[in-house]
């Protein structure tokens, strides 16, 4: 065996040992299906699996463990904290001590939401260190068709409906991938349907979370920015402005039982149809 290849071996085993170490550190920590809410300083591993395979990770000063964040719809910006909602990953293998899936050096968390905040923190890249990353793989489920691709049209009968989309913390952004998929299908309905209303409801979480240390609460005007933002994305669809209602309130109540997740699906915006009577 030449040396590179030796290098290559000790790295896994090394890998193997660090993730392991993980798995016990968590288990002993939080309960199988527990989550975790904290804000910390990202860094990226630069793996080789391929493009965009490299993972993001985080660690919680609260317990010292790595977490890996890469299974976000947003992704961190290098150099600026992150705060991270996520739930533990359950390894493939359940055990009695209740082990959960580590990946790149950190302990999974998915589901998971990280919202790039505005502070400077330092900026790592990692070397690969023996990992290989996650290859990617695109769901065409998670897209948009191109735009050679016949529009499909829903089929009645057309009964009220209600859309979430959700917002990083105090932010306003529509996720690229994520919230466009969303509004596709809502412009599809209502082309297909002809609804008598749609109403557009923004939320803002004003309400304090308290985050590693720190007091957590969003700008109240970002209700309103975000019900005026997915309308104007509506307008540009070809939705008529005249059925649109924009309206915005505050710290709804949450569409998960998760404690960890809970907060973000309460940073969210409305979209609700409703139809002519019979």
């Amino acid at each position: 065996m030449n040396t590179r290849a030796l290098q290559t071996s000790f790295l896994r085993a090394a890998a193997a040992v660090i993730g392991w170490a993980a798995f016990i550190a968590v288990a002993q920590a939080h309960p199988l299906g527990s989550g975790r809410v904290f804000i910390g300083c990202p860094v990226y591993r630069n793996t080789s699996d391929g493009p965009k395979s490299g993972c993001w990770l985080a660690i919680d000063n609260t317990d010292g463990i790595r977490y890996d964040i890469s299974m976000g719809r947003m992704k961190p910006q290098i150099g600026h904290e992150v705060m991270v909602e996520g739930e533990l990953k359950l390894s493939r293998h359940k055990t009695t001590n209740g082990s959960v899936h580590t990946a790149c050096g950190g302990v999974v968390l998915s589901p998971v939401v990280v919202s790039p905040l505005t502070r400077r923190c330092p900026a790592f890249i990692l070397p690969a260190d023996g990992y290989r990353g996650r290859k990617f793989i695109l769901n065409l489920k998670d897209v948009l068709p191109p735009t050679y691709v016949p529009e499909r049209l829903p089929k009645p009968p057309f009964v009220a409906h209600t859309w979430h989309i959700e917002f990083t913390f105090d932010s306003d952004f529509l996720q690229y991938q994520y919230s466009e998929v969303i509004l596709d299908q809502i412009a599809r309905y209502i082309r297909a349907g002809h609804p008598k209303h749609v109403d557009i409801t923004g939320y803002a979480l004003t309400q304090s979370q308290h985050i590693s240390g720190r007091s957590m609460a969003e700008r109240p005007r970002l209700a309103r920015e975000r019900a005026e933002m997915v309308a104007l994305a509506l307008r540009r669809l070809g939705v008529d402005p005249g059925i649109m209602t924009v309206r915005w309130k505050f710290n709804p109540q949450p569409l998960t039982s998760s404690s960890a997740l809970s907060a973000a699906t309460r940073r969210r915006v409305d979209v609700r149809l409703t139809y002519k009577s019979k």
